[in-house]
């Protein structure tokens, strides 16, 4: 583990500092033979202040760091046939390619069997593949096109879960109204 993982993901870290943070001064009267609780008092106000605000911070950090992890594996396998396109769908104020795996020339089964989202989102203004950047409170999605920007919380991995979900949601949906519409 890193120490800049250490210190942003890790809640010991955090834990550590306030434990030695109290337990420092009472060491330090057990070497100097003074009064512990003389130490504690002969530290000033503002300073216990300033730590303790500095340990809040310290551990929003790290739950906010934490709230953006999302841990699975954006890479799947490729059908066999290759991708149909579906076409692209709004999520999040930005576009998502929609694709199904082909059912090559042996299937005469047209049915929808599972929706794929391609992991990188798209520009709504020129349809580019998104950049993403990490800024340690946020993550920056960039167009390299045009001066396109977005700020959020979501990495592309946990958006294109989301995405994958409504899409699901609005295809199913339009299928329902053509049954609807036929009966």
């Amino acid at each position: 583990m890193s120490i800049k993982e250490f210190l942003t993901i890790s809640y010991r870290s955090p834990v550590l500092a306030a434990f030695f943070t109290i337990i420092a001064p009472f060491l330090y009267s057990i070497i100097t033979n003074r009064d512990w609780i003389s130490i504690y008092n002969s530290i000033p106000q503002n300073l216990w202040i300033f730590l303790v605000i500095l340990f809040v911070i310290w551990i929003i950090s790290i739950a906010v760091r934490k709230k953006m992890m999302y841990i699975t594996h954006p890479y799947g396998s490729s059908p066999g046939y290759g991708w149909k396109d579906l076409g692209y769908w709004s999520y999040n104020d930005v576009l998502w390619k929609a694709r199904i795996p082909n059912p090559g020339p042996f299937s005469g089964n047209n049915k929808i069997t599972s929706i794929d989202i391609e992991y990188e989102p798209r520009c709504p203004q020129c349809k580019t593949k998104l950049e993403e950047n990490d800024s340690f409170y946020w993550y920056t999605w960039n167009c390299v096109n045009c001066d396109f920007k977005k700020k959020t919380w979501n990495n592309f991995i946990k958006s294109n879960a989301r995405a994958e979900k409504y899409v699901e949601g609005q295809i199913e949906a339009q299928y329902d109204k053509k049954n609807q519409n036929r009966e």
